[in-house]
């Protein structure tokens, strides 16, 4: 098993609840994800360099097919470039899967670049919001997996909305 199988089920999953659509903001933080979801040819990913521009984009996929579209970002102040699109898509009651990459807490205050608070980062303007920590345990893989399938089910019960995984 490789270090990127989470990944993998993760784009997998996405696949299995017919999403085809995944905007990527490319960074080095997110390059576990844009590999998994990249190597899925089920997938639709196009690749947007500007976080802003890129979830206003996926906003109008999902406004276009009724469905959630992923859009994956780097950590830090890229996470909260998707904000103005992320807010829109909540009151517009449109389905996005938010997926962050985060920086370990414990370089929060610690001079590093690109690490800011981002647990809950879109408040009450997402259905819900998740952290996870993957690794190679079939306890982190199950909980993943069920955690995972819970927020896409949420953002397309109605109202439907943006959901939130913090990774």
């Amino acid at each position: 098993m490789t270090s990127l199988f989470p990944f993998y089920q993760l784009a997998d999953l996405c696949v299995s609840k017919g999403i085809e659509d995944v905007i990527i903001c490319p960074g080095s933080r997110n390059a576990p994800l844009t590999i998994a979801f990249t190597e899925n040819k089920s997938l639709n990913c196009i690749s947007i360099s500007d976080e802003r521009s890129a979830a206003f984009i996926a906003l109008g996929m999902s406004l276009m097919s009724n469905k959630p579209t992923v859009i994956i970002c780097t950590s830090g102040t890229a996470a909260l470039n998707f904000s103005p699109a992320i807010a829109e898509a909540y009151f517009l009651e449109v389905p996005l899967l938010v997926l962050t990459a985060d920086r370990p807490p414990e370089w929060i205050h610690q001079y590093d670049g690109q690490t800011i608070f981002q647990t809950g980062i879109y408040g009450t303007h997402v259905k819900k919001s998740a952290d996870w920590l993957p690794d190679q345990s079939s306890e982190s893989l199950i909980y993943a997996n069920r955690l995972s399938n819970e927020l896409l089910n949420t953002s397309v019960i109605s109202p439907k909305g943006p959901v939130h995984l913090n990774i």
